[in-house]
């Protein structure tokens, strides 16, 4: 199976039926409702969906309640204050409820970012500038973030798996399984390491991990090195694949349009495995085309 993201065409004013006839002719079996979705959305377009013969397979959680306005962003899930995690599990409860009457499988959980000294679009104008090395602006910031980041490892598991346990039985009840992607960056959760974690500390429920070639290519990129075993291991155990590649640091990029690590381009999850073609709004309909069959296991 093979799902578009609504990433590739936001859904709100009036690019639900784009989205839905994109999906159709680039020959998709599916949407992925994420980018540009809201909880207002979720029912008319899985329903438009329903209709066409293009079903809503995945989503992304938490999703906002209607469109955020300007300067406004998500509760995270992975929060260090317990409110907003609390917001944002109530948004993902929300959209778990949403989910059950269109018969979505899988709602992929979009932790957020994380808050730390080093900021991310200093790393990305180092990295622009080639100024990586570990003597080097870059290098020091990157170093510097890492570091924080695995002093916070233990707050950011807790919260991670505090968000979990308040989502399982919701999701257990709706048919739904909890995806877990994996971070790129410092200021992403979880780690690979963390995620596999959750994935053991919750056996035998709903929850799994994410193939992400687009994520684990920049974390490649990074030097923020896992080992060939564990790339193994995610590629064998992934519930859901989120096809896209990566542009140097930023991942997101059509099949196709960007680059992948040699190791993750080697690797690929079990054909059954739902694959989502996610990319830019302004990719066109061949490009939107090409890389979903790109995607299409052999």
């Amino acid at each position: 199976m093979v799902l578009l993201a609504s990433d590739v065409r936001l859904p709100r004013g009036g690019g639900g039926d784009a989205l839905l006839r994109l999906a159709a002719d680039a020959g998709a079996d599916g949407i992925h409702l994420a980018g540009g979705c809201d909880l207002e959305l979720f029912p008319r377009l899985a329903a438009s969906a329903l209709q066409t013969g293009v079903a809503a397979g995945a989503l992304t959680l938490p999703a906002a309640e209607r469109p955020l306005p300007a300067g406004r962003r998500l509760p995270r899930l992975a929060a260090h204050a317990r409110d907003e995690r609390e917001a944002a599990i109530a948004l993902a409860l929300r959209g778990i409820e949403a989910a059950g009457p269109v018969a979505a499988r899988f709602a992929v959980l979009d932790f957020g970012d994380l808050a730390l000294a080093a900021r991310p679009g200093e790393l990305a104008r180092a990295f622009a500038r080639a100024e990586m090395d570990e003597d080097e602006p870059g290098g020091r910031l990157l170093a510097a973030a890492v570091a924080e980041r695995r002093a916070r490892g233990e707050e950011v598991g807790d919260a991670c798996r505090w968000a979990l346990e308040r989502l399982v039985r919701a999701a257990e009840r709706s048919g739904l399984t909890l995806a877990l992607p994996v971070a790129a960056t410092p200021w992403q959760a979880p780690t690979p390491r963390e995620a596999r974690l959750l994935v053991d500390a919750f056996a035998g429920a709903p929850v799994g991990l994410v193939w992400d070639p687009g994520r684990l290519s920049v974390l490649a990129t990074l030097g923020l090195g896992i080992s060939d075993e564990r790339l193994r291991a995610l590629a064998g155990e992934a519930v859901i694949a989120l096809e896209n590649d990566a542009v140097g640091i930023e991942a997101g990029f059509l099949p196709g349009l960007g680059e992948r690590d040699a190791r993750i381009a080697a690797l690929a999850p079990p054909v059954s495995v739902p694959r989502v073609v996610t990319g830019r709004s302004d990719s066109t309909a061949a490009e939107t085309t090409a890389a979903v069959q790109r995607s299409r296991p052999a």
